[in-house]
């Protein structure tokens, strides 16, 4: 028994010996990767501030208040006056559109418009034509528009209102575009005695007049009330009758839907004149009617069981009401 013992731990002695003598890989030691900052010799560009003012001058005369300087994009825009456009029984004649970069007061852009119905009709830069969306700048005459793209640097070709319903001039001034805004896409301008005028900015390469869907002329005041769709979506659209904002001294765009609705936006040429206006939801299960009371400028709620009477009931109700 004894020699078995001393057998079994002189056994255990030559294996641990044996492990101890094993060559073993020397030791490895890791050190944390050394992240190269590519940055940090080099500068980052400051954003240029932009600028305050500007001492740029202009070649001619010009109005007061009837330019527009645009800090951000370092452009000024003007209406002015000078030999060229001088008229021997009138004048100084303020109709030439001109565009300076006033990072270097380089001109850029000259252009001479037509006389203004009369020499000494000045032509006028419409200051609230410009704003992020679209960025135009426009000037509105008796006859045409011209605008100028300040994000592409060109001037766009000129357009010429267009109504649904015929205009006659009052007076020597009926006509004169007396405040201009922006819709959307959509410039808008309002002439006097004539009413309101679009044009559909969506592609400034080819600006086309952009149509309401009705006119209701209110002859005892020679009042014209424009019904115009705005597209939001597919076939669905929001509806705007645009005002004149006295208080404010701004064109009014007051939405009169809740929510844009999908309806077909055609108005047979025979009703276009009328005072109340009548379309279907065409997502409506039981097709429900919208209506627009024109001259009034709203929609009309209508009741339930009369959204869902055939179109000549739902006059007949509108006219009722109206009484």
């Amino acid at each position: 028994m004894k020699k078995y013992l001393i057998l079994v731990i002189f056994s255990a002695f030559l294996f641990l010996l044996s492990c101890k003598t094993e060559s073993s890989p020397p030791p490895t030691t890791s050190f944390p990767s050394k992240t190269v900052d590519t940055t940090a010799n080099k500068k980052s560009k400051p954003i240029p501030a932009i600028p305050t003012s500007h001492d740029c001058t202009v070649r001619g005369k010009l109005m007061d208040d009837n330019d527009l300087w645009i800090p951000k994009e370092q452009l000024w825009v003007c209406i002015v006056a000078d030999s060229i456009t001088v008229d021997q029984d009138f004048g100084d004649s303020y109709r030439i559109f001109d565009i300076y970069d006033t990072e270097n007061c380089r001109q850029i852009k000259r252009k001479v418009l037509p006389v203004n119905n009369s020499p000494d009709f000045p032509w006028y830069i419409f200051q609230n034509t410009y704003e992020e969306k679209n960025k135009v700048v426009c000037t509105s005459g008796y006859e045409f528009t011209f605008c100028y793209d300040v994000e592409n640097r060109e001037l766009l070709p000129r357009m010429k209102p267009a109504f649904l319903l015929p205009r006659k001039a009052l007076d020597a001034q009926s006509g004169m575009t007396q405040f201009m805004d922006i819709y959307n896409h959509y410039l808008f301008g309002l002439g006097q005695d004539i009413g309101f005028f679009a044009y559909d900015l969506n592609d400034k390469k080819e600006v086309k007049n952009f149509l309401p869907v009705a006119e209701y002329h209110f002859k005892p005041i020679n009042q014209f009330y424009s019904l115009f769709l705005i597209p939001v979506g597919d076939k669905k659209y929001q509806a705007i009758i645009p005002a004149f904002d006295v208080k404010n001294v701004e064109i009014s765009f007051l939405p009169l839907l809740k929510k844009p609705v999908t309806i077909d936006p055609t108005v047979a040429k025979n009703v276009r004149n009328n005072r109340f206006q009548i379309f279907t939801d065409l997502e409506s299960d039981n097709e429900s009617k919208v209506a627009f009371d024109l001259q009034k400028r709203i929609s009309v709620d209508l009741p339930a069981e009369i959204a869902t009477q055939p179109v000549g009931k739902v006059l007949a109700y509108l006219k009722e009401q109206s009484q």
